[in-house]
């Protein structure tokens, strides 16, 4: 090594973590993603699974907040050095939280980050939108087999959806549903083939920044926001799940949480995945035609379906804050960083429903 470069910590140390991101993408543009790393997944997911799952409280949000406090402290550290304008030290403190991120950078790669590079759900697809008109035809569907399911579903005293599924019966469903899209070729699953769902410990300020839930990469862990909707809390449960098992996209996550439910025969998960279906078909079409999705709300939902939306409306204006506009511009920056195209992933969901269509009929 260079002596000038040796005696350069700092230097050194944002080198190091730059060599790290360019190897990671070199590797991400070969066959590596798609043929070799769903064993070396499947290798440390076993051993991640094997651990954390044997505690019921989540070991990912323990994890974080250590990360978290850890992060603190290498704050008040350098600000506190700066101040007593111990410049070097200041340097070396820095270099330290470099060398930090490569290690955490490094191990989510290794654990599971390389699905960000896996060939794409929508290659298997025609996804382009072609007309509005498509998009309403498929919110037509989603919306008949949401109001059939939404009568059969169990309600609150406030005649809100209340979900009666256990979390075993949720595990056997998701397992079954997971055979059943083996008949489909894009769908590949890797990892540990079995879900690990975890109530978040931190499901209230989950709710103040607007997440429903999250995947632990670390952990093997599909936290979710316990005090969210059951309407939303059912897809969460689903699509963290899908995270899990090797989907990395937002898009994908959720149009594989969206099969896992529309395979089952469980009325709730049935209800909660069409009804997400038809929301997010009516979310893309208010692009083109708002008119269309006021009337689509206000004089085609059922009475049950309104108490469903209003409800999530009720806990959206309880926990907002603000603090989610601040949680999304750091979750846009995350996605961008591992390959994706921001918060607009979330979106493609609808494209993938639309290719899904095309391809396989809409009797599916």
């Amino acid at each position: 090594m260079n002596l000038k470069l040796k005696n350069k910590p700092l230097t050194r140390s944002i080198l190091v973590f730059a060599m790290i991101v360019l190897i990671v993408r070199l590797i991400g543009i070969t066959s590596f993603p798609d043929k070799v790393f769903p064993g070396i997944q499947l290798f440390f997911s076993k051993i991640l699974y094997g651990f954390s799952s044997r505690f019921s409280f989540s070991i990912g949000d323990l994890f974080y907040t250590l990360l978290i406090l850890l992060a603190v402290f290498f704050v008040i550290l350098m600000i506190f050095r700066l101040i007593k304008k111990q410049y070097l030290k200041f340097r070396k403190t820095l270099a330290t939280v470099f060398y930090m991120l490569s290690g955490f950078y490094l191990t989510l790669y290794v654990f599971w980050g390389f699905n960000y590079y896996r060939t794409p759900i929508k290659d298997s697809y025609n996804v382009e939108l072609d007309t509005v008109d498509e998009l309403k035809r498929l919110a037509e569907f989603y919306y008949s087999k949401a109001m059939i399911y939404r009568t059969l579903v169990n309600e609150n005293e406030r005649g809100v959806f209340e979900a009666k599924i256990t979390a075993s019966e949720l595990e056997a469903e998701i397992l079954k549903s997971k055979e059943l899209l083996a008949a489909y070729p894009e769908m590949r699953f890797s990892g540990y083939p079995k879900p690990n769902l975890k109530k978040s410990t931190y499901s209230k300020m989950s709710s103040y920044l607007g997440i429903s839930g999250y995947y632990n990469p670390f952990t093997n862990e599909s936290q979710y926001n316990s005090i969210s909707p059951d309407s939303r809390r059912l897809f969460a449960k689903l699509h963290e799940t899908g995270h899990q098992f090797g989907f990395a996209t937002e898009s994908e996550a959720n149009f594989a949480g969206f099969l896992f439910g529309a395979k089952s025969e469980n009325i709730d998960l049935l209800y909660a995945v069409n009804f997400r279906a038809m929301r997010s078909l009516l979310n893309r079409i208010l692009w083109y035609d708002p008119e269309y999705v006021k009337d689509f709300i206000e004089n085609r939902y059922s009475p049950g379906m309104k108490r469903d939306r209003e409800f999530e409306i009720e806990i959206d204006v309880k926990y907002n804050n603000g603090s989610d506009d601040a949680f999304a511009l750091m979750n846009e920056a995350f996605l961008r960083l591992n390959n994706q195209e921001g918060l607009e992933s979330y979106g493609r969901f609808v494209e993938l429903l639309v290719g899904f269509h095309r391809k396989y009929g809409v009797s599916e």
